[in-house]
């Protein structure tokens, strides 16, 4: 059985852990260049991460999700998760004492930041360790739950399947979305066959190959669009044929173009740090 590093609040950069009468603390972390944090857990911490600058992916046993700025990834406690900064990035860790969790958050999922939640994050992490109870802090910290509860979900997940035939192909399309190659050609890569790849597909992920496909291609592309690539040049790196395909494709896949989902990306670094 794999062992996974557990981290305590302690260990983390606030160095000081939430409790039932202050539920919910804030801390910031920068990363100046390319970083991993390997598996991990916090088996007495909810989270929430929120990117304020570039992009990062966190990896579970079950999915790969996508945290560009104005998003942020639920993590409930206990779940196992490696972090990769492909640049330089910042974001907000957001740690909620596990009995706050329950009724919110069963699961892991990506939310929409909207301006409220992202000015009361920052709020949260300017008030003092030991603020009052009852208190206007005390008072923000349940309106930050509150809004978190709300908030709305992003597909920005791509799932990890369990099959170690399927997740040779899966992982190998997370490190290059842009392989064309049609799932007869994976055959010898899988060690099985075509039709059992599309059973497995179905059966583990809940998508055809071609829908899997077109999912990790609209999260690397929701990357490579906060990071301001222009979108022929995201087009071109991620194998269409036109820029006009792409945002066809991506706009069916998230619900807007890609020029205009680009341009949410504006909670940025003149937030404090």
């Amino acid at each position: 059985m794999k062992q996974y590093r557990s981290l305590q609040a302690s260990s983390l950069a606030d160095r000081t852990p939430p409790t039932k009468l202050r539920p919910v603390r804030v801390h910031a972390e920068h990363h100046v260049e390319a970083a991993d944090v390997e598996p991990h857990c916090h088996p007495d911490l909810g989270q929430l991460l929120a990117t304020t600058h570039g992009v990062i992916r966190v990896t579970t046993e079950e999915n790969q999700w996508l945290v560009p700025p104005g998003r942020a990834l639920l993590l409930p406690p206990g779940v196992v998760h490696a972090v990769h900064s492909p640049k330089e990035s910042r974001l907000r860790a957001v740690l909620i004492a596990p009995q706050m969790c329950r009724d919110f958050l069963p699961s892991c999922r990506i939310i929409a930041l909207t301006t409220l939640l992202q000015e009361l994050i920052d709020a949260v992490a300017r008030c003092p360790a030991d603020y009052p109870v009852p208190s206007p802090a005390s008072r923000m910290v349940a309106v930050l739950l509150d809004q978190i509860a709300l908030a709305h979900s992003e597909p920005l997940g791509v799932p990890r399947p369990s099959d170690t035939r399927l997740r040779r192909v899966t992982d190998a399309l997370m490190a290059f979305p842009a392989d064309g190659r049609s799932l007869s050609e994976w055959q010898d890569v899988a060690g099985a066959s075509s039709r059992t790849l599309a059973r497995l597909f179905e059966v583990e992920t809940g998508m055809s190959f071609s829908h899997y496909r077109r999912q990790v291609q609209m999260q690397a592309a929701v990357g490579m669009l906060a990071s301001g690539l222009p979108v022929g040049e995201v087009a071109h790196t991620l194998g269409y044929s036109t820029a006009s395909a792409f945002a066809f494709a991506f706009r069916k896949a998230l619900g807007s173009p890609p020029n205009r989902f680009r341009d949410q990306f504006k909670w940025s670094d003149c937030r404090i740090i």
